[in-house]
């Protein structure tokens, strides 16, 4: 499980300059920031790259086989 801190730093946001942000600060090292006013997130380009990928298989691919072997005693 990731927990983060929020905080409003002051931070500007990089879309409309408002000061209105909340920086999360992770205990792994990253940080993120958010801004209501205009909607903004940083982390927004990995966020859709994570949905575009519904992980369904292609129309007539096959899924692959996973081998079974017996187990031994």
């Amino acid at each position: 499980m990731v927990d983060a801190e929020g905080r409003h730093d002051g931070e500007p946001c990089p879309t409309c300059s408002s000061l209105n942000t909340i920086s999360y600060h992770y205990r792994e090292g990253h940080t993120e920031l958010e801004c209501p006013t205009c909607g903004y997130r940083s982390d927004q380009r990995e966020l859709s790259d994570l949905q575009r990928y519904d992980g369904s298989l292609l129309e007539g691919s096959v899924a692959p086989q996973v081998p079974l072997k017996p187990l031994k005693a």
